[in-house]
């Protein structure tokens, strides 16, 4: 229960810092926030993927799931299958998956919560995006740069390849 205990005060202070940078910057007041583009849901599902991946399965969906039920009731059953596919297909950051990711032609990844940040979820990208280019105006610490050794050297984290968006 100790465990439980450590990792909500974390998420909660880690909460506190990242809406205390998004508060301070000029674009905040024009920041609205929807389903799966929700800083503060990233900092949530960080936390409660790692809680599962360490054994805490229940407290980790949970965790997560109570989140969704707060600010999204209607996405809960979205939400559960997010969580499904991220205990499926998130690969551990190693020295392999970058040069694979050079091989691919992936220039940056994007991450989910400001680093560094042991649970973070990247996923792998060609340009620089709306969501990568609001994460720099808004001074978040989220892009890594694969050309930049010095970004990756001591990368945490989790990736998966995530599907195009269609317009």
């Amino acid at each position: 229960m100790q465990q439980t205990f450590d990792y909500i005060h974390e998420l909660l202070n880690r909460q506190m810092a990242l809406r205390a940078k998004i508060e301070a910057s000029p674009s905040a007041g024009e920041i609205s926030f929807n389903y799966g583009e929700d800083y503060y849901q990233e900092e949530v599902r960080s936390m409660g993927l790692a809680m599962i991946r360490e054994g805490m399965n229940d407290e980790g969906e949970q965790l997560i799931l109570d989140f969704t039920l707060e600010h999204y009731p209607d996405k809960i059953d979205d939400e559960r299958l997010w969580i499904q596919k991220m205990m499926r297909y998130l690969n551990a950051i190693t020295d392999t998956l970058i040069d694979n990711l050079h091989a691919e032609g992936y220039k940056w990844l994007q991450g989910n919560v400001d680093m560094p940040n042991e649970h973070a979820i990247f996923y792998p990208i060609y340009e620089l995006n709306a969501d990568s280019l609001q994460s720099l105006e808004l001074a978040l610490n989220t892009i890594v740069d694969l050309s930049k050794p010095e970004e990756l050297e001591n990368l945490q984290g989790w990736l998966y390849y995530r599907s195009e968006k269609k317009c």
